[in-house]
């Protein structure tokens, strides 16, 4: 993996975390009135930026 590449998907990874969390507790805080969109993007966006971390780990070994 090319060192841009590398750099990319860590920058994605963390704001990926960063936001799935903002939005996860925001999702806890505001009141649910009829469900919570607001959870479920964040438990998405955490979900997703863990693969991307992953992925961004897994590509720092190869080198």
């Amino acid at each position: 993996m090319n060192a841009a590449l590398h750099t990319t998907l860590g920058w994605i990874a963390a704001v990926l975390l960063n936001v799935g969390a903002l939005l996860f507790v925001v999702g806890l805080i505001v009141p649910r009135t009829g469900g919570s969109p607001v959870l479920t993007v964040g438990v998405g966006a955490l979900a997703l930026g863990a693969v991307v971390g992953a992925g961004w780990l897994a590509g720092g070994r190869a080198r």
